[in-house]
């Protein structure tokens, strides 16, 4: 199995895990069913890492993303997808190679493009409040000429902490803005989802640093 295919089945295995706990978030101010949507979400990843296999890093987070858009077609999965797709777009212009770099204009594809899809902006309380400042960490990190192990584990903190940050922020997009008293001093469930998804790809990342044979 390469390196994207296992990482990305570790996401989801690790995201599939925590709807439970995406569900509780969400149900703060939400519908309550953040998780089903990225349960559901993970299960068609999962049934694709065997086609993904075959395919370049491009190819896989397009074949991902509109296999997203078709089957968990929520608010947060377009989001996700969305996020998926233009990470492809990134990958695919650049032709970029693995290293800490790549992944920095990934997240940051990732972050324009949901973004604009969602009208939102870092300190409304979503997704991007995790996902901005893990795209920052992992440019910083490539800046410092770091690896793309070591990239993943400074964008896996900077998630984590942006996530936990998002309890002290005032919603102000979709229901959880009408009901923004209700879950002010919760952490936002979208946030949340980002700081599992990049911390599931840094540990699987460290994993096969830990597990390769020495040179």
């Amino acid at each position: 199995m390469s390196a994207f295919t296992d990482t990305l089945g570790a996401v989801a295995r690790t995201v599939a895990a925590s709807a439970d706990e995406l569900n509780r978030l969400d149900g703060q101010a939400g519908d309550g069913d953040l998780g089903v949507t990225m349960r559901t979400a993970s299960t068609i990843v999962i049934d694709l890492i065997e086609e993904l296999e075959a395919q370049s890093v491009p190819a896989a987070l397009w074949t991902c993303g509109q296999a997203l858009a078709r089957g968990a077609p929520s608010t947060a999965g377009t989001l996700v997808a969305t996020g998926f797709l233009r990470a492809a777009k990134a990958a695919e212009s650049s032709e970029l190679a693995p290293s800490a770099d790549s992944l920095a204009s990934l997240l940051e594809a990732a972050v324009e493009g949901i973004t604009e899809r969602g009208k939102a902006a870092r300190g409304s309380r979503t997704m991007l409040d995790a996902l901005g400042p893990a795209a920052d960490a992992a440019r910083a990190s490539a800046a410092r000429g770091e690896s793309i192990v070591d990239a993943l584990a400074q964008a896996a903190a900077a998630a984590e902490a942006g996530a936990r940050a998002t309890a002290g922020m005032r919603a102000v997009h979709g229901r959880a803005g009408w009901l923004a008293d209700r879950s002010t001093g919760h952490e936002d469930a979208g946030a949340r989802l980002v700081a599992i998804a990049v911390g599931a790809a840094a540990e699987a990342a460290a994993a096969r640093r830990r597990d390769a044979p020495p040179t």
